[in-house]
C-alpha cells in the first residue's frame, strides 16, 4: 500500500531538492562560462539555471505552507482516527 507522504517529509524533500537544483545549476552555469560552450546553448543554459532554482522555490513555498495549514492538520488528526461500525450497522 502506498502511503502519502507527511508534510514535514514534503519539506524536507523539497528543501533538499531545492539546495541540489541550486548547487547544480550553479556549477552548469560556471562550467558554462569557464568552459568554451558554443554561444548558441549560452541563452538555454542561462534560461535552465534560472528557472530550475525558481521552481524548486516555488513548490519549497507550498510545502512550507501545507505544514502551517490548519486545514491539513484536521485532516491528519482525522484520518488517524480508528474507523468505528454504526451502531445500527448502517
Amino acid at each position: 500500500m502506498h502511503t502519502r507522504p507527511t508534510p514535514t517529509q514534503r519539506r524536507t524533500f523539497a528543501l533538499l531538492f531545492t539546495a541540489l537544483a541550486a548547487i547544480v545549476c550553479a556549477a552548469l552555469l560556471v562550467a558554462a562560462a569557464l568552459v568554451p560552450a558554443p554561444p548558441v546553448v549560452l541563452p538555454l543554459v542561462i534560461v535552465v539555471c534560472l528557472g530550475v532554482p525558481m521552481a524548486a522555490t516555488y513548490e519549497l513555498s507550498r510545502a512550507l505552507a501545507a505544514v502551517h495549514d490548519p486545514r491539513a492538520r484536521l485532516r491528519r488528526q482525522l484520518d488517524a482516527l480508528p474507523e468505528t461500525q454504526h451502531p445500527h450497522g448502517y
